[in-house]
């Protein structure tokens, strides 16, 4: 029995399609003939193809999400260091979904839908809301926690970015330039550094 044609099952198959074939392969038709139905019935859900993607990156940002919110942590600055870790992990597990989310399509990430925020700013808000902890424990000085949390995010997501697209790496090199960004960026937010606004 065919399961109801809903939005979360057309970008739950459309996932499927990128991840097994590519981006490319991705289409209302392929994602159609995948559900049996026909393409004009995915219209009562999503409105066109960008919107079909719009739905997959959603849904990867809420993995991505609840993967931060089940870290688990002896303090807020060792949360943090998991939860840039989960994010390294969670790009390259899944890489073509990641250049979906940031690369080849990246204003699906970065434009408010409706009533909601941007995609980009509810993962930058999970941070920012772990420094906030930490600040209240007096383990971070930041006068500005979104610049802090920006720049948290800028450094472990140009590691991502080293990782995919930069030159080949041992395995044991990837990890340790990952654990070192990671470093070296709280180390600096622990002490001011990059956290104060201009």
């Amino acid at each position: 029995m065919r399961q109801p044609l809903t939005r979360e099952a057309i970008a739950r198959a459309a996932r499927q399609i990128l991840v097994s074939e590519g981006l490319h392969a991705v289409s209302l038709r392929r994602v159609a003939s995948m559900l049996g139905v026909t393409a004009p019935a995915l219209y009562a859900h999503v409105a066109d193809k960008r919107d079909l993607l719009q739905g997959i990156v959603g849904q990867e940002f809420d993995l991505l999400i609840e993967r931060f919110r089940g870290v688990e942590a002896n303090g807020p600055i060792e949360q943090l260091e998991a939860q840039c870790r989960a994010y390294v992990d969670h790009a390259l597990q899944n890489e073509d979904l990641f250049r979906a989310m940031f690369l080849f399509r990246p204003e699906l990430t970065g434009e408010q839908q409706g009533d909601e925020p941007a995609l980009i700013n509810r993962l930058v808000d999970e941070l920012r809301t772990t420094m906030q902890a930490a600040q209240a424990e007096h383990r971070l000085d930041a006068a500005n926690l979104d610049l802090a949390a920006l720049t948290l995010w800028s450094a472990v997501h140009g590691v991502v970015i080293t990782l995919l697209a930069g030159p080949p790496m041992q395995i044991e090199l990837r990890a340790a330039l990952a654990d070192s960004a990671i470093g070296a960026a709280l180390t600096g937010l622990r002490h001011g550094a990059g956290a104060r606004a201009a």
